[in-house]
This record gives C-alpha cells, sequence and structure tokens, in this order.
C-alpha cells in the first residue's frame, strides 16, 4: 500500500462553510446548516428530502454525498455520487479532491493502525480496524471511481482479512494433521473455503493445505497397504486446487503446486504430465534467481 500526500488535511469540509448558490429550499436550507453544524444525520436526511423534490439539483445530490461519507456510508456515497456525475456539470471538483484525499489518508492511516494491533496478536481488534480502513477505501473510491491503486488496496485489505478470519480453521486444521485426522484437517479447510473469497491469499493458502493433506493421506493408506489402490482417491481430491494453483499471481504458490503437482501426475501414471511439471518447477526455480 501506500499513502497519498494531499493539501487538506481537514475532515471533508466539516469545518468550512461552503456556498450554495441560487434560491434555495426549506430543505436545503436545513440540510445546509445541519452539514455546517456536523449534524450529518439530519443533513442526509435533509439533502435527500431535496433531491427528491428536486432531482436536478447538483449541489444536493453531491453534498449528499458528502453526508454519507461523513456517516460511513460507502454504498449511499456511491448512489448520490452517481446521480451527481449524471448531470455532467461537474461543478465541485475541488471540493471532491479534498473529500477524496481525507477518505484514503483516513483509510491508510487505520490500516496501518491495524497492521500495529496485528502485530500484539489482537486479531480481532486488527480485523475491525482493516474493516474501518476498508470501508474507508471504498468511499474514497466510490468518489473517484478510477483511483486503480485505491482498488489495489480494497483487494490487498480484503486478503488480509480473509486470512486473519480463516487463521483459526487453519491452526486447527494442521493440529489434527499432526494427530493424523487427516479427514477430520479437510473438513476444517473446507469450512474455512466459505469464509474466504475465491483467489484471494486466504483462499490460496486453503487449498494448498487442501492438496497437502490429502496427500499425507494417501501417503498413509498406501503405506497401510500397498496393494490397496484407494490411495489414489486422496491424490485425485487433491488434483484439482493443485492445477488451479498453477495460475496464482503468487510465483511462491506457484512453484509449491508444482512440486506437488509432480508427485500427483506420476503416482497417477500421468508421465507426460510429470514432465512438463518438472519443466515448470525449474523454470520457476531459475526465474526466482
Amino acid at each position: 500500500m501506500r499513502s497519498v500526500k494531499v493539501l487538506s488535511v481537514f475532515l471533508i469540509l466539516s469545518a468550512v462553510l461552503f456556498y450554495f448558490g441560487g434560491c434555495s429550499s426549506a430543505e436545503q436550507t436545513t440540510a445546509k446548516l445541519a452539514y455546517n453544524q456536523g449534524d450529518y444525520k439530519k443533513a442526509e436526511e435533509e439533502f435527500l428530502k431535496e433531491t427528491n423534490n428536486n432531482p436536478t439539483n447538483e449541489e444536493a445530490w453531491f453534498y449528499l454525498a458528502m453526508s454519507r461519507a461523513q456517516l460511513g456510508k460507502a454504498d449511499g456515497v456511491k448512489t448520490a455520487m452517481d446521480k451527481y456525475r449524471g448531470i455532467g456539470k461537474n461543478t465541485f471538483r475541488t471540493e471532491l479532491t479534498e473529500a477524496w484525499g481525507t477518505m484514503y489518508d483516513r483509510g491508510y492511516k487505520q490500516y496501518e493502525d491495524g497492521e500495529k494491533i496485528a502485530k500484539t496478536g489482537a486479531d480481532n481488534d486488527a480485523v475491525k480496524k482493516f474493516q474501518e480502513s476498508l470501508n474507508n477505501f471504498e468511499i474514497a473510491l466510490a468518489l473517484l471511481p478510477d483511483s486503480a491503486f485505491v482498488k489495489d488496496n480494497i483487494a490487498a485489505l480484503n486478503g488480509r482479512i480473509n486470512t486473519i478470519l480463516v487463521k483459526p480453521t487453519i491452526d486447527k486444521g494442521v493440529e489434527l494433521e499432526k494427530n493424523g485426522d487427516f479427514a477430520g484437517a479437510i473438513n476444517e479447510y473446507n469450512n474455512g473455503l466459505s469464509k474466504v473469497t475465491k483467489g484471494s491469499g486466504a483462499y490460496e493458502v486453503i487449498i494448498y493445505n487442501i492438496s497437502l493433506a490429502n496427500l499425507k493421506w494417501g501417503e498413509q493408506l498406501r503405506e497401510a497397504n500397498p496393494d490397496d489402490a484407494s490411495y489414489k482417491d486422496k491424490y485425485n481430491a487433491a488434483l484439482p486446487y493443485l492445477e488451479e494453483l498453477t495460475s496464482s499471481t503468487d510465483k511462491d504458490n506457484k512453484l509449491n503446486a508444482y512440486e506437488l503437482l509432480i508427485q500427483v501426475y506420476a503416482n497417477l501414471g500421468q508421465n507426460e504430465k510429470a514432465q512438463d511439471a518438472i519443466k515448470m518447477r525449474d523454470q520457476l526455480k531459475n526465474d526466482n534467481n
């Protein structure tokens, strides 16, 4: 993640009187007063009334978005900003840039605080702080949807949160594996899959663990009865997850996947695929050197 330094470090115009041109309705007058006094809930209610009565009031849509930003309502900010942009005037460019910078910096500070908390082992508190950060980044994105690195930060934060949330599941699964309970471990890992986003870092950790547990289980079955080919069922269970991991954007995850695929393909009699996996593994190792 990276921080953006902005000219204004104020809250979103909360201490600054803004100019409303033209004649104001009773709703807009009340909304202005509430906004300037920091009563953003009241401001939201009155600006919403104004936009319902006057859907082309660009000013009201913009400050409805600003009120919702102060209230932490990311979805509401997006709805109001879509209406504001739809009018096509884009009058409040300067105010929008300041608002975006404030929300981004606020989100980044919360992210840093979350990382500090995570180092103490207080995972639940860290997740709360990360979720606050995520909400402010989502508001920043609603304000300026073309902010590519805000999108990157949102994706990274979702992955970070998912990783923390599934850590107890992974720890329990690893412990079950140590005790030889591979079925129980795989069940724990599968429960963890329901808590993470497909393709996220946490998701890839879990499917790797599922694969590894199946391979260990297969080895246990083969050692117990070398003549029983049922161990191959466990290799087949690991196969789709490992093949999925070969498309990971994380080079280490790809390398680990190919390392295990060599063993899987060989045990399933898929010798050509095993040779291809060896080539890919060696290529990845050379690329990392």
